[in-house]
């Protein structure tokens, strides 16, 4: 028995080694082959196209039943003829509440109190008071067409550059513009990406998709 085990050998230090340099090795070039941060930006950017797809929506079919949309019944109205920027967490946009002053975020707007939203869609982060630039939802209200846009800003570079920067717009503290108006560039033409309201950096996209008008 004694002659068996001394028989049956295991691996050495240097063997172990070596497998373990071989798995880092896989383990990073999978990395890079997959790049877990650029596809969690892309289910993100995903998820926000989403979010602002369901935004639109329900602002359709609120104007539908109501004609009108939430900022034109406040107590203090924007105007039919008024276009308008504004924020997921503004209540004027209608998905929490509140006066077209101050947002109550413990109330519901008018989008989930007439159920063209669930309430949950609140607790989403673009609508928490406060949240970071990067994640806001941006809706543009253009009078002149009565045209909807809701916007965010992508962070996947895929999203970003190459054939998807053809589709970003700019955002200025009023507007959403086209990439043709006045000084709004792609970021891959040697602009540096912002997320500030410029007018200079084509880095807002939008749903629907196109010119706006």
């Amino acid at each position: 028995m004694k002659n068996k085990i001394k028989e049956m050998k295991g691996f050495t230090l240097v063997e172990l080694l070596i497998v373990i340099a071989l798995i880092a090795i896989l383990s990073v070039a999978v990395l890079a082959t997959i790049n877990p941060i650029e596809q969690s930006n892309k289910a993100r950017d995903a998820a926000m196209k989403n979010d602002a797809a369901e935004v639109l929506g329900a602002l359709e079919r609120y104007y539908a039943s109501q004609n009108a949309y939430p900022w034109n019944i406040v107590d203090t109205p924007l105007l039919a003829t008024d276009n308008a920027l504004l924020t997921g967490s503004d209540a004027l946009l209608g998905i929490v509440g509140g006066d077209s002053v101050t947002a109550d975020f413990d109330e519901n707007g008018q989008l989930i109190t007439t159920s063209e939203l669930k309430t949950s869609f609140k607790s989403k982060k673009p609508f928490l008071e406060d949240p970071d630039p990067e994640d806001k939802i941006y809706l543009y209200h253009n009078a002149t067409n009565n045209s909807n846009y809701v916007c965010y800003f992508p962070k996947a570079t895929a999203n970003r550059q190459a054939a998807k920067a053809a589709d970003l717009k700019c955002i200025t503290p009023t507007a959403i513009i086209d990439q043709v108006a006045g000084g709004c560039e792609v970021p891959d033409a040697g602009v540096a990406w912002s997320y500030d309201p410029s007018a200079t950096v084509a880095n807002i996209a939008c749903v629907p998709e196109g010119s706006i008008n």
